[in-house]
């Protein structure tokens, strides 16, 4: 369970230090997969490209 909270905590940015096991040499390219993938999420999910509806009151 530690594990998956190191790689979390290095993923989201709270700590500098890569866990134990995570790939040196690919971490920029992983890291970069990563932020890639959220801010895609982040873009699909918000405003005029999403299909839900939002109620003005």
């Amino acid at each position: 369970m530690k594990k998956i909270i190191h790689w979390c905590e290095y993923l989201g940015g709270a700590t500098d230090e890569p866990p134990c096991g995570f790939p040196q040499g690919l971490s920029w390219l992983i890291l970069g997969a990563w932020w890639a993938l959220l801010v895609v999420l982040i873009v699909t999910c918000c405003g005029q490209s999403s299909k839900f509806i939002y109620i003005d009151f």
